[in-house]
Parts: structure tokens; C-alpha cells; sequence
């Protein structure tokens, strides 16, 4: 009886090790910062905006906030990252320095709740 059982934690132990194996291969060589649906860049693009404000609209994680830079209909919707450790939260509103940007690093891809797929620019304030 114990020789099924060491048998059979082994096979199990062998699935969950295969399963974390193949997820951890899956992750390599697409960075997302930990985020699903997040690809960066391997260079800064360009810069989406200089002028204005940007306000938050939806907080995805503390440093990440889904934002838009102005009113309808000339509007752009941002993945908003912020690697200095501040936290967003709704309606904030981040104004852009002058002689900063907000540049482009990546996209984010997400659905809506109405089901619709959505991919807007990943961008830092620099």
C-alpha cells in the first residue's frame, strides 16, 4: 500500500512540476511587468503627449492606472506606469510637467465589460 502511495505522490508531484515548468516558459521573453496583457518595449517610442493633464479613469494596480488625456473627441486613453513607487487611485488628475512626456514603452491589451478588446499605449511621464 505505501509503495501506490509513493508512487502516486510522485506522479503528481511530476504533473505540478511539468505544469509550473511549461508556465514559467510561457512567461520567458514577454515582459509585462506582471501584468496580463502588458507588453514593453525593448526601447522608449515616442511621445504620446506633452501638454495637459492626464486623468485617471481606472486604477489596474498601484502604480498602473488606465487614464485619459483629455476630453471627446480628441482624447487618448493610456496605460499610465509609474516605476517612482507613488500610487494612483480614481480621478486623480497628473498634470505633465513642462519639459516632460508622456512616452510610449509599451501596450496594454484588456477587455471591456461590454466584451470588447481594447489595446491603448503603455506609457511613463519622463
Amino acid at each position: 500500500m505505501s509503495k501506490i502511495l509513493i508512487f502516486i505522490g510522485g506522479f503528481v508531484a511530476g504533473i505540478l512540476a511539468t505544469i509550473l515548468v511549461a508556465y514559467l516558459v510561457a512567461l520567458k521573453g514577454k515582459p509585462n511587468d506582471g501584468l496580463i496583457g502588458l507588453k514593453l518595449f525593448p526601447k522608449k517610442g515616442d511621445c504620446i503627449t506633452s501638454k495637459g493633464k492626464l486623468e485617471v479613469f481606472q486604477v489596474i494596480a498601484p502604480n498602473m492606472a488606465l487614464s485619459e488625456t483629455g476630453k471627446y473627441p480628441n482624447e487618448i486613453m493610456v496605460l499610465l506606469i509609474n516605476y517612482n513607487g507613488e500610487a494612483y487611485y480614481d480621478d486623480q488628475k497628473i498634470t505633465i510637467p513642462n519639459n516632460r512626456c508622456a512616452k510610449q514603452i509599451g501596450t496594454y491589451q484588456y477587455s471591456t465589460r461590454m466584451g470588447f478588446e481594447k489595446t491603448v499605449p503603455a506609457v511613463v511621464i519622463e
